[in-house]
């Protein structure tokens, strides 16, 4: 395949003989106007290339650049349909990163992995991440929430970058092409989270915040009992951090009876967090943990009524909700409407609850005297 070849052409070739494939290829919610595609044409920001192969055109891609040497941003890449599967896409790549190698460094987005509406979709992002890493892009210790939608940013560079220079740059781009403002309202950057575990020297930091996500509820007590070694069963609890500002808790606890699950215990992120894809580092960071455990199920008990806003999270990221109802609670447990969610940990199948008692009243015992405790400890 040593004569594929690249060529960049014009706005006006790209009308007549590329763009009825663009628009058969890309879905609608993922394509440009052509109007937009010409406006940066027009201003130098887009370029435009056909991927040919013995004289035929077998795919084509654009490009986003605003400094000679800087970096690229690799907007599309496709190759028809009768030709995929044959490493176009792959020569393709590899002559472009030859070809532009005096430039800083291609950088992709792709649509994060594991974010998809289903199964179908989410192995699809991963092939398209697993394409790219082939070829020799890496993956960037950030996230982009971009117009609704978190991409995993992949570079191609044989430098040492630095993240800073790189965010900085490919804003700049995005802003030379859409606009600064329209940039900022709708472009975030998403650092990765660190997670600490709770100890005797953060457990005033992780009060704090899960006071700051649940202000009428208290985990002290049960932070209390874990520092101290006063718990009467396992938990773990951690604090997630984006850089140095603590943004969210998280922790696992059993209840010794039912050996097979291991439950999610003051989960959440801070309310100026929410909707940027934190909630999810934190739960695959949380879920990560739970395997370790060595248990097949994680689960969870919310209340429908009162987290309204969790339970939207937890229908698209658990594997099955039950309304619970046992006898055995406080009455007044039920004005919640409280409801389990369950995620598999292992090759089985999730199994339902089928309402065993889990004693939420005891859990809710100690809220009262947690937030009384931290008025002691000057928390709050």
């Amino acid at each position: 395949m040593e004569d594929i070849i690249l060529e960049h052409i014009t706005i006006e070739e790209f009308k007549q003989k590329i763009y009825p494939y663009y628009l058969e290829i890309f879905p609608e919610e993922e394509r440009k106007t052509i109007k937009q595609i010409e406006i940066g044409y027009r201003k130098g920001y887009v370029k435009i290339i056909k991927i040919m192969y013995q004289n035929q055109l077998v795919g084509f891609m654009t490009l986003n650049r605003v400094k000679e040497n800087g970096y690229i941003i690799l907007d599309y890449l496709a190759i028809l349909p009768e030709y995929r599967n044959k490493q176009f896409g792959t020569k393709a790549l590899k002559l472009l990163f030859e070809e532009e190698k005096e430039c800083k460094g291609i950088f992709i987005e792709i649509e994060k992995v594991g974010l998809g509406k289903d199964e179908s979709e989410n192995l699809a992002r991963q092939k398209r991440k697993a394409f790219y890493e082939n070829v020799g892009c890496k993956e960037l210790n950030f996230d982009l929430f971009l117009y609704g939608v978190i991409f995993t940013p992949l570079l191609f560079s044989k430098n040492e970058d630095n993240e800073d220079s790189i965010i900085s740059e490919i804003l700049e781009i995005y802003e030379s092409i859409t606009g600064k403002e329209r940039i900022k309202k709708n472009c975030k950057i998403m650092r990765k989270l660190r997670f600490e575990e709770l100890t005797k020297e953060n457990i005033k930091i992780a009060a704090k915040v899960q006071n700051d996500i649940f202000p009428t509820s208290s985990a002290y007590v049960t932070y209390k009992r874990k520092v101290t070694g006063k718990n009467s069963h396992f938990y773990m609890g951690y604090i997630a951090y984006l850089g140095n500002e603590p943004v969210g808790v998280t922790g696992l606890y059993e209840i010794p009876e039912y050996t097979d699950t291991i439950w999610l215990s003051w989960f959440g992120v801070k309310e100026e967090y929410r909707k940027a894809g934190y909630g999810k580092q934190l739960l695959d960071y949380t879920i990560k943990m739970a395997k370790e455990c060595d248990k097949k199920f994680l689960r969870l008990y919310t209340f429908e009524i009162w987290n309204k806003e969790a339970q939207v999270f937890y229908k698209k990221n658990m594997d099955i909700v039950e309304d619970y109802f046992n006898e055995r609670e406080h009455k007044g447990i039920f004005k919640g409407k409280p409801r389990i969610f369950s995620i598999t940990l292992c090759d089985e199948k999730v199994e339902v609850w089928n309402n065993k008692f889990i004693n939420i009243s005891a859990d809710e015992d100690d809220h009262e005297k947690g937030i009384q405790m931290m008025k002691e400890d000057g928390i709050i």
